[in-house]
């Protein structure tokens, strides 16, 4: 799963001019949120770009600009079959850059607990797949998209069942072709770990969506270091 994620500047920018030669756009996103507007890099008709969309996917033959069920995350078992997704997976994929993303386990107490799951080179950050879409009526226009999830990998298990799929800088390139086989997108989905990781706890003032202060990256105790996958899996 992928319900909360980090967008600073530093290190976005250097995700976003290896991808589409732009800088990050704006200022640091602290604690987003599924719903709100964030920039990434999308891809359509063999070209890219950088763009502004709500993350809540909702499909161009919708009849209005929301849908009543979860969209921010599409699992990548039916993005080929789903209603929602497969045509998005077949035109329009895009890059979600983030610096790190949120999930939360429970203590002894059964209180949620928030973990900062980042690069444990924090200049690195992470490429998640992700897929777009674009609905159009009287005269409004709505481009949204979905962080695409697949089963955690083991060592992710303690923390939750799924995780965002991670991309190496190769792979995002890949991810963004519009030439490249079904097949070989569907494989990048699969259950690993890219680059190693930290898993931090963090204070549980983000635990609000509408915090967006600096306590948002507030270490509360000492990080779980998470290796790659294996060497051809580590992000280049």
């Amino acid at each position: 799963m992928c319900g909360r994620f980090n967008m600073t500047a530093d290190p976005l920018t250097r995700l976003f001019m290896a991808l589409v030669g732009e800088a990050f756009p704006g200022e640091d996103r602290l604690n987003v949120a599924p719903t709100e507007t964030v920039p990434l890099i999308a891809a359509e008709d063999g070209e890219r770009r950088v763009a502004e969309m709500q993350w809540w996917l909702v499909p161009h033959w919708s009849k209005e600009p929301k849908v009543s069920y979860a969209t921010f995350n599409a699992r990548s078992e039916k993005i080929a079959t789903s209603n929602a997704f497969r045509s998005p997976f077949l035109r329009r994929r895009c890059i979600v850059p983030v610096s790190g993303f949120y999930e939360w386990v429970k203590d002894a107490d059964g209180r949620k607990q928030p973990r900062y799951v980042v690069p444990d080179d924090a200049e690195a950050g992470l490429l998640l797949a992700g897929l777009w879409d674009r609905w159009q009526g009287e005269g409004h226009t709505l481009e949204s998209f979905t962080v695409v999830t697949t089963a955690a990998h083991e060592s992710l298990q303690w923390l939750h069942n799924r995780q965002p799929v991670m991309l190496s800088a190769t792979e995002a390139d890949k991810w963004l072709d519009g030439n490249a086989e079904q097949a070989d997108l569907l494989a990048l989905c699969r259950s690993r770990i890219v680059q190693p990781l930290a898993v931090v706890p963090i204070s549980s003032r983000m635990n609000n969506a509408r915090y967006k202060g600096e306590a948002c990256l507030e270490a509360v105790g000492a990080p779980r270091h998470l290796a790659p996958t294996n060497p051809d899996d580590s992000i280049h």
